[in-house]
């Protein structure tokens, strides 16, 4: 799975499977002093795996709160399982998705154990609410100003094409809720 990005509960579009979203700043659960929330962890900026450079600065960029949460959770869902040498249990097991000629059905339920174990393990989160894609009908619930037909485009354009995106809805040790999402094709 690769092209995780991340979206507030209710802003859950047809996704733009190659685009990384990362949430603005200032958003509440940052840490910032005298802040009651719980610190949600401040690291180095990255985009497509390179430092970003602060422009003002001239030295790295730094990402806080939910900002630097999400960039943590996209560096584990684009890990291979095991390949961390100092930490093996870090990572999403992408190849066993293809390893066993299993349907469609039970892939995604793999997908969907397999992200709860991989989010959950992070300290940050304290609860993966729910899993689910779009072509579920939890999706359209989430979404309804869509109308029924265009509905019927997405699943069937999804179906088709193989190319499943999977939204995880999880909660935050400072109270926020964040969205995940995460696509890719099941061969």
């Amino acid at each position: 799975m690769t092209g995780l990005g991340t979206s507030t509960a209710g802003d859950l579009g047809v996704p733009d499977l190659g685009a990384l979203g990362i949430p603005g700043f200032g958003l509440p659960g940052s840490g910032t002093p005298g802040s009651s929330a719980p610190s949600l962890g401040r690291s180095l900026a990255v985009d497509a795996g390179d430092l970003v450079i602060d422009e003002r600065t001239g030295g790295p960029a730094m990402v806080e709160g939910l900002d630097a949460l999400a960039q943590a959770l996209v560096l584990t869902v684009e890990t291979q399982l095991g390949s961390d040498r100092i930490n093996t249990g870090f990572g999403f097991d992408r190849l066993a998705v293809g390893r066993y000629a299993l349907g469609v059905h039970a892939r995604k339920e793999y997908i969907k154990m397999e992200l709860v174990r991989c989010l959950s393990a992070d300290r940050r989160v304290t609860d993966v609410r729910e899993v689910f894609f779009q072509d579920d009908p939890r999706f359209d619930e989430l979404r309804p100003g869509l109308d029924s037909a265009a509905q019927e485009r997405i699943v069937e354009a999804t179906r088709s094409g193989r190319a499943y995106t999977a939204f995880a809805i999880l909660e935050t040790v400072a109270g926020d809720t964040l969205t995940l999402e995460s696509g890719g094709r099941l061969e």
